[in-house]
């Protein structure tokens, strides 16, 4: 299978400073999204540190190692780098962040999460929320307590119950599944779902195939509706094979699998190859309220 993922990040029309982040890696085929928490510099802190976290545990694992376990690890990791950089400075003793991450690996996909940063999935021109935010408003929602439509104006609509650097030991929500070509995952934090509906969020997945073009028109709609909040948003998509490339992804040029060099492909665009698939086919709860949010 072929994947290519794009991302981007954008401050808003409010904020003054930018505390997500987001990573795509075309070497270890995953993208994340953060959004930090805390005050000051201390939200961008966390999330940079949980940025370089997720990417030194893609390193370090070996190529035999369960892909949902490096999920797993990778947002372990963060916890206790964010947990060791709060003891360190007293003055960032409560920073934070979510953290979602997304990996393919042959022809499965694997999620992590904490927070309420969110994955979508879109196929067969069905959007699904693939994450379940951890969040106060949500558990009133999953015990009947307020309807869907109360969630986005509910008061504690910003407070969540379990991030990175939250408790010493954090439980990471990991899932994994067959994928199918066509599939496009959506990776984003709340600067995005907070604004747009995810009935618009679908409109802009059927409208536009390109990964990049996906991402900006998501970015441009949510600073429309008001862009109160920093905005990151990754956009995955899988693809059956590499026999022809449309004109749109790689701005005109065919490439042709028999043709191209090893390695070459990775220099466009974020477009990742499995190597393998290239050789066959020659309840506590504690209610935390996000500040500055």
């Amino acid at each position: 299978m072929r994947y290519s993922f794009y991302g981007e990040t954008n401050v808003g029309r409010v904020r003054d400073h930018n505390e997500d982040a987001f990573l795509t890696s075309d070497t270890h085929i995953f993208g994340m999204v953060s959004d930090g928490m805390g005050g000051l510099a201390a939200g961008e802190v966390a999330s940079q540190i949980t940025k370089d976290s997720v990417n030194s545990a893609f390193e370090k694992a070996g190529p035999d190692t369960a892909l949902s376990r490096i999920v797993n690890n990778a947002i372990t990791d963060a916890n206790n780098n964010v947990r060791k950089a709060q003891k360190e400075k007293p003055e960032a003793s409560g920073m934070g962040c979510t953290c979602v991450l997304l990996a393919f690996r042959k022809k499965e996909y694997c999620i992590g999460y904490v927070g309420d940063s969110r994955i979508y999935r879109y196929r067969d021109n069905q959007l699904h929320q693939m994450t379940v935010d951890h969040s106060y408003v949500e558990e009133l929602f999953q015990r009947g307590l307020i309807s869907a439509e109360e969630k986005s104006t509910h008061p504690y609509k910003n407070s969540i119950t379990r991030y990175v650097g939250h408790e010493d030991v954090i439980k990471v929500d990991v899932s994994s599944g067959p994928l199918k070509p066509g599939d496009r995952f959506i990776l984003c934090s709340d600067g995005l779902h907070g604004e747009v509906t995810d009935s618009q969020i679908a409109g802009v997945l059927r409208d536009n195939m390109n990964p990049k073009d996906c991402v900006q028109k998501l970015i441009q709609l949510a600073l429309e509706h008001g862009g109160k909040d920093n905005v990151s948003v990754v956009v995955a998509s899988v693809e059956n094979d590499l026999d022809e490339i449309s004109s749109g992804q790689l701005s005109g040029e065919i490439l042709h699998k028999k043709k191209a060099k090893k390695g070459l492909l990775q220099k466009f665009l974020g477009l990742f190859i499995d190597e393998d698939e290239e050789e066959e086919d020659d309840k506590k709860t504690t209610v935390i309220k996000k500040l500055d949010k």
